[in-house]
């Protein structure tokens, strides 16, 4: 098997063991608090069991304090 078809399926097994383990977690989560917390339209926002929406605070894109470093 070449290299490129092996990275495809490890790739491809890891996007889907780790997007299988998200929802697992975010749903025993819910479960236990009875919310969770995702970043939602440039918001963190809390996802109630019931299904409302309270935004938390705007993600602010960018700062001034952050250098961009290239190698």
């Amino acid at each position: 098997m070449s290299k490129d078809k092996l990275r495809y399926i490890s790739t491809r097994l890891v996007e889907r063991k780790s997007s299988k383990a998200f929802k697992e977690g975010a749903k025993k989560a819910m479960e236990i608090n009875g919310y969770v917390m995702v970043a939602e339209n440039g918001w963190v926002v809390k996802k109630y069991e019931d299904g409302h929406i309270e935004r938390v605070k705007e993600i602010s894109h960018g700062s001034d304090n952050q250098k961009l470093i290239l190698d």
